[in-house]
This record gives C-alpha cells, structure tokens and sequence, in this order.
C-alpha cells in the first residue's frame, strides 16, 4: 500500500504538484484515503472501485496535462476519453460486485471495451462529429445508470442515504464538451468528485457497522447454545437477537415433527399468531425449499405454507424461510418476517443461514441429548423392572451394580449394598459358600438348582466383563426363581401322564417319539416300547387321505383343532377320534415334530348317530302331528305321512290301504315308489275272512313273516306280492277292528330293527288317530250340512206358506170384485145391446174371466196340499204358467215363442206341481236374459215322443257354467239374496217322482236349453163322443122366498139381481146376526150365504146353528166361498153332509141353477 502511495506522490512530483487543481487535489486525496481503507478492508468491489478511481485521476490529469505526460496533442482526447469510459466500466464493475451480481461482469466487459473502442475512434477520426459526441455521452451514460439502479435496487426497502448519494456521484460524471462544460462553475464538478469519492467510503463504513451486527449476532446465539439446557428457552433468545439486528418485525421457527410443521416459537407476533399458524402440513413447496438449502425470500401472497391472511393480520408483506438443517436431515424451518418489501443482500442472507444452521445444529444435539438421557432412564428402569436378580462384582467381589428386585430381597437401599462384599451383603442361612455364592456353582454360564441365598429353585446365568477405559474385570449374576416353573413342570409332567386323553409326540416321517399311558391304552397296546415302534402314518392311522389333509392344514395354519381321524387297534378295530395337534418348527421354519391329543369319539359318535335317529324320528313324528293337526284332508295326510316314513326308514316304496264303509274292503289312498313296478299291488282289495283269528285277538300292529302262516290266504297273497325284497306292515286300529293297512317295502333287503317296529306301531296309532278324527269330522260336516239344508228347506217352507197366506188373501179379495164383474158382463150379454156394445161387454167378460185365471193360477201355486194326480193337457199347464209371468216378461222386453201341438198333450200328473216345475225354469231363463243387459228371447217347445210329452225351454242368456251341477241342492250362480240354489233340485225331484226325466245342457248357439220328459197318459175320450152328450135341457122361471147374505156390497148388489131377475123373492143380509133375526121370526124358501164371514161364524157354525134353529131349513141351504177349498175341515164337512157350494167367480147359470134346485127342494117339501 505505502508503494501505491509512492507511486502516485511520484507522478504528481513530475507534473508538478504546485501546478495541480484544486479538484484534480482533491481527487488525489480521495485516492489516498480509498488506499487506507482498502488497507483495512480487503473487499473486492472496493478494490475494484480504487483501480476504477486511479483511472478516473488519471482521466481528469490527462485531460489537463496530456502535453506535459509527453503526449502527442493529437492523441491527448482519445487517451482522456479512453481513460474516462474505462474509469465508468470500473465503477460500474466495482457495483455489481457489491451487489453479488458478478454473472453480469462479462457483459458489462464487452460493452465497456466496445465504448473505449468507439470513443478513441471518435476523438481521433471524428472528433468534431457532434451526433458522435452524442452517442458517447449516451453510451457512457447508460453504463452509469445500469449501476445506478443496480445499486438502488439491491438497498431497496433500507432507510439508507449512502446509496442514493452514491447514485448521484456516479450519474453526474461526464467529460469536458467545449462550450457546453465550460460554462459551468468548477465548484459544481468539484462537489461532485468529492461525492462520488465519499460516498463509496461510507459505504464502506456502513458495511463494516453491518458485518459487526451480524458478528455480535452470531456470538450472541453462539453463546446462547452452549449455555442453554433446553432447547425452547434457546431457540425464544435466538430469535429475539434476531429480532434486535433492527432488519425484522418478526421471527418464529417451525419444527419439523411427525409428518408435519409446528410452530413452537415466535417473536413479533400477536399471541392468536402460534394459534392460528401453529400446524402445517409438508407440502411440495416446503420440501423444495427445505431440500433447496437455502434461504428463500417470498412475498406473502406466494409464502406457501404460511398462511397470506395471518401473515397480513401480523402487517407482515415480506418473509425469509431459511432451512434449519441438521447432520442428517432438515430439522425446521426459520421464518423472518419484515413489514416492508426489500432487496436482501448475500450477506445478510448467508447471516441468516449460519443462523439457521447453528440452531438447527443446537435443536439436534439437544434431542440427541434428550434421546441419550432418555435411554439411560429407560435402560436404568428396564434395569429395575427386570423381574429376576441381577448383581454384578469385581473381582474381589465388591457388588457394583445391584437392581430394585435385589434391593427388594434384601430389603436395603442402594447405598448400603454397593460397594460391600457379597459375604457382608446377601443372606447365608441356607448355605456356606464364600465369596460369591453364585460363582462357588462352577464356571458354567447357565446352572440352576436349589438358590443358595433366598431358597427356592433358581437358574443362574453368569457373564463376566470390563468395563470401558478400565481393565478391571467383573462378573454379572442373573438369577431367576424357578420354583414356580419346576412346579408346574411337575404338574403338567402328572397332566401328561395322568391325562385319559392319548397325548403324542411324532417326528414329519410318522415316527413317535413319545406318547403317555392313555394314549397306549386307547390303541390296546401293553407297553410303550412296543407302541413307539410303530409309524404313526402308516401302522396306525388307517386313511392316508386323512393324513394327508392333517399335513395339509397344518402347513395352512399350524395347527389342527378336532380333526377327525381314523385310527388302527393293535387288534385290528377301527377307533374313532378327534386330533388336536399343532407343528413345532425349528429356526429354519422347517417341521421338527408334531404334538397333539387325541380324544377317543368312539362311543360319542354312536351316541351322536343314536341322538340324530331319533331326532329324525322325532321330527318326522312332529311333521305328521302337524300335518294331522292342521288338515282335515285325509289322502293330504296320508301322502305326506307316507312320505315322510319312507323317508325316514329308508325305504323304496310303501302304501296306505283304508277300508270302506264295507269293512272287508281295502282301498289305496297313498302311495310312494315306482307304480310301473311288475308285480305291484292293485288299488282295491277284499278281506272277506279279514285278518284272522290271531291277528284280531291279539290286536296284532306289525305284521311280519312270522305271521304269514297264520294270516288269511287273500291277505297272505297281498302282502307276500313284493317278494323281491324286505317289507314291513303295520295295521291301523280302530275301536274294534282294522281300519287301514300301511306297508313299506325295502328291495335290498334291509332289516327292520325292534325300534323301527316300535316307531312304526307309534306313527300307526297316531294316523289310525288321525283317521277317526278327519271321518268323525267329514261326518259331522256333513251332519252340519243336512241340518244347514234342512233350515234352509224349512226357511223356504216357512217363506211359501207366508207367501201362499198372503196370495190367499188377495184372491179373496179379487174374487168378490171378479164375482160381480163377470155375473154383470154375463147379464148385459144376455140384454138386446148394439153390435159394438156387446162386444166391449164380449171383450170385457173375457179379460174379467182371464183375471180369475191368474188368481186361480196363484191360489193354486200357493196352496199347500198333497199331490193329486190327473190327466191334464199340459199345453193349459204351460199357459196358466205363462200367464203368471205374462207381466214380467212385457216389461222385460224379453219375447216367447211358443211351438205346441194343435192336439192335447195329455199326462198324468199333479198340474200344481207341474205349474211349479215350469215356473221354476221360467223364472231362471228370466234371469239368465236379464243378466246380458237386453232383450231376449224364449222358445218352449212342446212335442212328443217315444212315449213322453217333452217341453223344451231354450233362452239366449249367457248359458250355464257347469250343467253337470245345476241340478245340485244349494248349487246357485247367482249373487247372494237373488236364489238358493234349490228350486231346479226340488224340480228335478217333482220330474222323476212323475216318473219323468229332466236335462240340461248349453245350446249350440248359445244359451241354456232345459228338456223335462214326462210320459204320455192313456188315450183321452174322443171329441166325438164328447159331442155325442145330450144338451142340457131349458130350465124354468125360480120362484121362491130366498135369504141372501154377503159381507160384500158389490156381491151382495149381483146376487141380488141375479135371483131377482130370475124370479125369487130376495131379502138381503149382511151380517149373520140379521140372518138369525130373520130365520126365526119369517120364512124363507132357501138360504144362500157366504161360507166365510170376517170375524163371524163360518159353514159350520151357521149349518150346525140352522139345523138347530130352523128344523129343515138345513136342506135348502147353498154356500159361496171367495177361494177355493182344499181338503181340509170344511170341505169335508160340506162334502159329508151333502151341502151345495159355490166358489167364486161363479157363472150366472150356476148361481141361478142352484137356486132353482133349492127352491124346487123347498116346493116339494112343501107339497109333501
């Protein structure tokens, strides 16, 4: 340095030193003092900025005294200019060093060489070109500003005034421009040079206060790590001195632990901070920047993982993760946070990355320290907790280690025992042994026997060792109690021997190797020798596929739990049993030896077969007891029955046999097995001699071939027809007498045990049971049956006897009225009236008469009498039906057509019920037509032939559903309350007690079409002789005194005309008191009245009282009755006593001819 100086006092001695300016002084003193710097501060840029300074005063010195430097005038401005620009390069040169941006030096050259080159050219080839001078004083400029920002931009975000001052020295540079410069005071560029010389050296200085902050951080964390005991209390200060740097509003580290980044300590930060950004997850971004090494510096928008929104709650815009690596691997992350934007040096950076790496050196030697301190607590707790003695002595036997167990034996603290002899220290009452009572067994390493020291039994393992960094040697003693362990080896070496179950040891080829007395025994051998002699594989286990699938398992799993398996008896018997068995492997995993127990299963799997035959048989029982109980169908019951014992027993086929009502007869009602079998049984066989003699006194259930020689020939060849095989039969009992018969037969010849017997006789009582029940219940059914239609049959009764009251009485009714119209239509018939009045009084009398058809009609369908059989044209029959229904069948649009015969179709047989039997299928036709919705229409046809009258009724309804049942009692299609389902019944008795026939079928077009044959009567008196009768004669005038009674006005009125017409006398009554005043007080000729008064006396009683009353008067006495009369009381009465009388509507000529008769009677009494 001091030959720099020299060098440059030199140059300045040559020029002449009174001869320089104050400015080109100036510069030469700030050399001077850049020298002296640099003597101290060895920096690169600052070495760079001294050699760009040097070129500068040379530049300024050139410029002033280029001829006195001896050179030519010529080349003084491109030397000045040369100089100058290589000065500007330097400096330029001298900033991105500061700024570590040296990539960019090569560059920076290439322009700087390039402007020299083109202003030497321009000084010496162009020097009065101004647009050249231009491009000079731009291109040198823009170097300047390349710097300037470089420099501002690498101290943005700092309060520093150094480089902005160092800015402005650099950009007002420039070189002499005549007349441009010289216009200027020389102070200005004065204070410019000085600018720009000492604001580089107070860059310097401030560099120098930064690296002396970074040092006093550096030892202030240093000193904190080696006094620090934790590393929490360490890592708050650290940060907290970084925090006192001044650079940082915050700091906190995050720890790397299980997987995940935890923030255990902060500095700067709001307490919710630890809470909020506590846990981060090890994303991608934070494994590049831990695997980066290197100090990251991130905007908080891109600060991943840290979150943006806690960070700017905090007022944090800039954080510096730095990697706080160990010796293996990353240990966390140091986070510094500032509250503005800034450009970070290298320096600083690399502060914090020593920082960082310091720390994480520190956190990783206090965890080894906690890891250290931790396994030597758990080594001395695992050294405590062992269960068994230790204790370790030198070789003077002076105890240098003792564990908890020991101490607790002993029952002394640690300090009493370590460091004494063995013979001071343990117990010795239970033996004389001197110096260490464990090493007086021998040198072996493990020995056991009785523990000489705490009784007991014990295994004594013994080491000897020597201590680190010491040859003195000593000996541990491990000594575990036994005693427990030796007692139950005594106690399963008695399980072993004394279990019944047979215990084995067996090598992988099948050899045994041991075994114990049971299992000796279970194979019927007398020794052990003479068993462990044998291979297990193949003298004893009977099925090598067993043993293979044994090997197989226990390759699987190891293991065999109750494994069945099939062993040898020495005398040969099969045994079986359940294995237990597991592999003991050796340290290659390789089989060593199989061991297992065997349990002899024997007489449990016979107990098991006996228990699942009886369960078998159990359920097929309670599978019969429920079929029994739930159904009432008998062939059900059988078949499943059936079933369920040929299944049961195992059999090929079986049979039920019941009897019918007939007891010698057997039918099938179930059968089971093959029915195209040859020789097979036939549906339905006779008993006649039945079982015989011995089967029915001993009530005999199961029939076997023992009793073939006893056993009827007809039951002995039924039962001997399955010969090709075994067969059992057992007999269903009733009260008295078989009532079935079931058989099974086996076709390989098996043999039916006395238990299988037994059963069978159990599932025979239990169906002959069974069987008594379903026919008591098919009894009572239909018991329930008769009776329903018996009440059905006396419902209906009931209901035609109430019908039959009340159409009585409204023909009673209608009758009086009919009386009077028809004896009126008579009288105007016989009076001199117009053609068109007689006839209205013609067609009035014929609708009058047609009237008393239909009553006559309906009095006879109601009346209740026994049947009386007659020659009756049936073509009358079938109209006074008609006529019945004559209303209905106009309103029901439904038409007739009727095809009969021109001469009468004579039978014999009670028109009444006939009537009925017509009306009946009348009435169905009706509904049946009723039923599609629209008109129809009837057909009847009467013809004959082969003997029968037969009327056909065919309709277009929808025809019947099932012909073959219409004729059933109770069988009805129609809805409920619209038929019973008795009515074609009851006619299809009337037909065949007419010895008669009825049918029914479906026509082919459509409907129903009922036929009913009835036969033809004997050849009826012809028309001619019918003639032939003589004419009635011409009767007289009737005189007489007649008493007429009449409860009826309009009756009372016609009679009245009628006699008086005819010429008697007639008084009028019209209750029978009147009747009893006028017989005994006048005299009447005759007495016509009514038969049947309303609440008065009846023919009876007025016959009986007239006789007694009126002597005489008995014989000219006439009754009229509203209805007809039926066998009963009266008319016998009328008819036994001989009294005339008419039933209404009566003719004229009648009543006129009975009266005269009476009159006549009374006229010759009176002659007499």
């Amino acid at each position: 340095m001091s030959s720099a100086l020299w060098s440059i006092w030199s140059v300045a001695t040559q020029l002449g030193l009174s001869r320089l300016t104050a400015g080109e002084c100036a510069l030469l003193i700030v050399l001077g003092a850049l020298l002296l710097v640099l003597r101290s501060f060895r920096e690169r840029y600052l070495m760079i900025w001294v050699a760009g300074w040097t070129v500068f005063l040379a530049s300024r010195l050139i410029a002033a005294h280029g001829s006195r430097m001896l050179i030519p005038q010529r080349y003084v401005p491109v030397a000045e200019h040369a100089t100058f620009v290589l000065a500007v390069g330097l400096f330029a040169a001298a900033i991105l060093a500061y700024t570590q941006a040296r990539p960019r030096f090569t560059l920076l050259a290439a322009i700087t060489l390039s402007v020299i080159g083109f202003a030497a050219a321009r000084a010496l080839l162009w020097p009065d070109i101004v647009p050249l001078h231009i491009a000079l004083e731009v291109a040198y400029r823009i170097i300047l500003l390349a710097g300037t920002f470089g420099l501002i931009r690498s101290r943005w975000g700092r309060r520093e005034l150094t480089p902005w001052l160092l800015g402005v020295g650099l950009l007002s540079m420039h070189l002499d421009w005549p007349p441009f410069t010289t216009g200027l005071p020389g102070g200005l560029f004065l204070a410019a040079d000085l600018t720009l010389g000492l604001s580089v050296l107070l860059v310097v200085f401030e560099e120098a206060r930064a690296r002396t902050r970074r040092l006093r951080v550096i030892h202030a964390l240093t000193h904190n790590v080696a006094c620090a005991q934790q590393y929490g209390p360490m890592l708050q200060t650290a940060l907290q001195e970084l925090q006192k740097s001044g650079m940082w509003k915050a700091a906190w580290v995050r720890l790397l632990e299980g997987g995940h980044m935890v923030a255990n300590h902060a500095v700067g930060v709001s307490p919710e901070f630890l809470r909020d950004a506590g846990l981060v997850e090890t994303g991608e971004r934070l494994q590049e920047i831990l695997e980066k090494r290197q100090a990251s510096v991130v905007d908080i928008d891109a600060a991943d993982p840290e979150n943006p929104a806690v960070l700017k709650a905090e007022g944090l815009r800039q954080i510096v993760m730095v990697p706080m690596l160990g010796k293996k691997s990353p240990i966390g992350l140091l986070v510094m946070g500032s509250s503005r934007r800034r450009s970070w040096t290298a320096e600083e950076l690399a502060l914090l990355e020593t920082c960082a790496q310091h720390l994480g050196m520190a956190v990783e030697n206090f965890r080894l320290q906690e890891q250290a301190l931790r396994s030597q607590r758990q080594w001395m707790n695992t050294f405590d907790s062992v269960h068994d003695i230790i204790l370790a002595h030198d070789v003077d036997f002076r105890i240098i280690k003792a564990n908890q167990v020991l101490l607790e034996h002993l029952g002394q603290a640690t300090a009493d025992v370590i460091g004494n002899t063995c013979e001071s220290v343990l117990p010795h009452e239970l033996g004389n042994w001197t110096g260490c009572p464990y090493c007086s067994r021998g040198d072996e390493e493990l020995t056991d026997g009785a523990d000489p020291c705490f009784g007991g039994y014990s295994v004594v393992s013994s080491s000897s060792y020597t201590e680190q960094g010491s040859k003195q040697k000593g000996t541990i003693h491990v000594v575990r109690d036994i005693t427990d362990r030796r007692s139950a080896e005594e106690k399963y070496r008695l399980l072993f021997e004394q279990v019944q179950e047979g215990v084995y040891v067996a090598s992988p080829t099948g050899r045994l190797l041991d075994c114990n007395d049971a299992f000796i025994h279970m194979l019927g051998y007398s020794g052990r020798e003479e068993l462990l002699a044998l291979n297990l594989d193949s003298d004893i286990c009977v099925d090598s596929n067993q043993r293979d699938e044994f090997r197989r398992k226990i390759d699987l799993q190891n293991y065999v739990r109750n494994f069945d398996v099939t062993l040898r008896r020495k005398d040969g018997t099969l045994l079986l049993a359940e294995e237990s068995s597991f592999a003991a492997r050796n340290q290659a995993g390789k089989i060593d030896r199989y061991q297992g127990f065997v349990l002899d299963m024997t007489e449990k799997r016979r107990a098991e077969d006996e228990m699942r035959r009886r369960n078998r048989e159990l359920n097929a029982l309670n599978a019969m007891a429920v079929v029994a109980t739930q159904s009432f169908d008998l062939d059900e019951i059988l078949n499943l029955t059936l079933r369920q014992v040929v299944s049961l027993f195992g059999a090929e086929s079986g049979s039920v046999y019941l009897s019918d009502s007939d007891a010698s007869t057997y039918r099938r009602r179930a059968m089971w097995g093959p029915r195209n079998r040859p020789g097979a049984r036939a549906a339905e066989v006779s008993f006649l001699e039945g079982f015989g003699d011995l089967v029915m006194r001993s009530r005999t259930e199961v029939i076997t071939s023992e009793y073939l020689p006893h056993l009827p020939k007809p039951v002995a060849e039924f039962i001997r027809s399955d010969s090709n095989g075994s067969w059992i039969w057992v007999l269903f009992w009733g009260k008295d007498s078989p009532i079935g018969i079931m058989g099974l037969c086996s076709y390989l010849g098996y043999e039916y045990s006395s238990n299988e017997e037994n059963l069978l006789v159990a599932i025979s009582r239990q169906l002959a049971t069974t069987i008594e029940k379903v026919r008591l219940y098919e009894e009572t059914c239909r018991a329930y049956e008769d009776l329903r239609r018996t009440q059905e049959q006396l419902l209906q009764s009931e209901k035609m006897s109430a019908v039959g009251q009340l159409i009585a009485g409204v023909a009673h009714e209608l009758n009086n009225p009919l009386t009077a119209i028809l004896g009126y239509a008579q009288l105007l018939e016989a009076e001199g009236l117009s053609e068109r009045a007689h006839d209205y009084v013609s067609k009035l009398f014929k609708q009058a008469q047609r009237t008393h058809r239909v009553v006559q009609n309906l009095l006879s369908f109601a009346r209740q009498r026994k049947p009386q059989r007659e020659e009756v044209d049936i073509r009358k029959v079938l109209d006074e039906t008609l006529a019945l229904r004559d209303y209905d069948l106009k309103v029901n649009n439904i038409g007739v057509e009727r095809d009969a015969p021109a001469e009468a179709a004579v039978i014999v047989a009670d028109p009444h019920q006939i009537e009925q039997v017509f009306l009946n299928i009348i009435n169905n036709s009706v509904d049946a037509i009723l039923e599609t919705g629209r008109a129809g229409k009837l057909k009847i046809r009467v013809f004959c032939e082969n003997g029968h009258v037969c009327t056909q009724f065919s309709d277009d309804g929808p025809g019947m559903k099932d012909p073959k049942r219409i004729f059933d009692p109770f069988y009805t299609t129609k809805s409920v309350g619209k038929g019973t389902g008795l009515g074609l019944s009851i006619c299809y008795g009337i037909v065949k007690e007419h010895a008669g026939d009825i049918t029914a079928h479906n026509g082919a077009e459509g409907g129903a079409v009922v036929e009913v044959r009835l036969p033809v009567a004997a050849q009826p008196a012809s028309s001619a002789e019918r003639e032939a009768a003589p004419a009635p004669r011409r009767e007289s005038a009737v005189q007489g005194r007649v008493l007429l009674l009449e409860e009826e006005e309009a009756v009372l009125e016609f009679e009245r005309d009628v006699l008086a017409g005819a010429g008697a006398n007639v008084v009028t009554a019209t209750k029978s008191a009147d009747v009893k005043t006028r017989l005994l007080s006048e005299h009447f000729d005759a007495v016509i009245m009514n038969g049947k008064m309303p609440g008065d006396w009846n023919a009876k009683e007025a016959y009986t009282w007239i006789k007694q009353n009126c002597p005489g008067m008995d014989a000219h006495l006439l009754f009229t009755f509203s209805h007809g009369l039926e066998q009963g009381e009266i008319r016998v009465f009328l008819e036994e006593s001989n009294i005339p009388y008419l039933v209404k509507p009566f003719k004229v000529a009648d009543l006129i001819s009975r009266a005269r008769r009476l009159l006549q009677k009374a006229n010759t009494a009176t002659a007499n």
